[in-house]
């Protein structure tokens, strides 16, 4: 018993418990694709960089995550975080970032994009392309897309903009696009690609750029902010600087994203 009480400090500083979502593409839970989302395969990655550590996980509804993250009396990392200030009262984030991509997009059928005299990857105005053309754009409900893209969704007429609740609120629009619905869906573009490739006429459609944010967002690990979480963090951001060097990275980085749109992303990639 000595001998337990002894050394179960060590074992605890050397295990991580991430916590996961059932959200894909970042965690794709079951199927052909089960293991090949973008955030599980970067804490794979991490793994290898961190072969003294046993990695666990917990799945979780994202409507828990966060608390659970933030509950001190346990001891949880998670990646691809956005820093907020809010957040950094609870939980001890990375310096180095754990994940890279694009930002919000606006995916649409490709006789619209046509209609409209564009091409899909273009970079255009979402207050002008609503405004000008009366679009209808459906987006999740209470999801926010940052504030200069939620000031625009705010001007909107409630018959110009459809929330759809749920839970899978994304997919459900997704299908009234397809149906001409609605004209246009506000999400990432690793989602809009993900579903693309899921559903049969998924060719039908194609991604624009919104030139009303910025190029590229980064998410970071977050651990419980204690002490075993912040030491932790420590050794969490002493692997992710040479991960971002790795072919591997960039790989993956650039693995659910749709061939007109790798380019944007992969300028910003080392």
């Amino acid at each position: 018993m000595l001998v337990i009480i002894l050394w179960s400090p060590l074992i605890n500083a050397k295990s991580i418990n991430w916590i996961r979502l059932d959200f894909a593409p970042y965690y794709i839970l079951e199927g052909q694709r089960q293991g090949q989302g973008r955030d599980e395969l970067v804490i794979q990655l991490l793994q290898n960089m961190m072969p003294d550590y046993t990695f666990s996980n917990s799945t979780l509804p994202a409507s828990r995550a966060i608390h659970e993250l933030s509950n001190a009396n346990k001891t949880n990392c998670m990646i691809s975080l956005y820093k907020t200030t809010n957040r950094a009262r609870y939980i001890q984030f990375s310096e180095q970032y754990s994940t890279i991509g694009l930002s919000p997009s606006i995916a649409l059928r490709k006789d619209i994009i046509q209609a409209l005299n564009l091409a899909p990857g273009q970079r255009v105005s979402l207050l002008k392309l609503l405004k000008e053309h009366k679009l209808t754009v459906g987006v999740s409900l209470n999801r926010s897309f940052g504030k200069k893209i939620d000031s625009v969704l705010a001007t909107l007429p409630t018959e110009q903009l459809i929330l759809r609740p749920g839970k899978d609120p994304l997919k459900s629009l997704t299908y009234m696009l397809l149906k001409k619905r609605l004209d246009l869906i506000i999400g990432y573009p690793s989602e809009h690609y993900h579903l693309q490739t899921l559903l049969e006429n998924g060719n039908e459609l194609a991604q624009l750029v919104i030139s009303e944010t910025d190029d590229i967002t980064r998410g970071y690990v977050g651990c419980t902010k204690n002490a075993a979480g912040l030491a932790l963090i420590t050794e969490i951001n002493k692997a992710l600087a040479p991960l971002h060097d790795e072919p591997k990275y960039n790989e993956i980085m650039l693995k659910w994203l749709p061939n007109e749109l790798k380019a944007q992303l992969n300028s910003h990639l080392r």
